[in-house]
């Protein structure tokens, strides 16, 4: 964990939250990255160490969708 943090803040990232996991997934991390490039280098650096394989989600809060749907015609 420590080194993932080290990893995604030299990107601009930061990591809000980690829990550990019962069932398909070991652990999950929530992080928040400035922009996607960000995510993605901190990604590849993390996965390219062959210990962790990522599946990644982006999250968008329930607000800023909210006003995206109200941009739909």
């Amino acid at each position: 964990m420590a080194e993932a943090q080290k990893v995604v803040e030299a990107n601009g990232g930061v990591i809000k939250a980690f829990y550990y996991t019962l069932g398909q997934y070991d652990f999950v991390t929530i992080a928040e990255d400035p922009n996607i490039e960000s995510a993605m280098r901190s990604l590849f650096a993390i996965g390219s160490a062959g210990a962790v394989r990522t599946e990644t989600l982006v999250a968008i809060p329930a607000e800023k969708a909210a006003e995206l749907l109200k941009t739909l015609p």
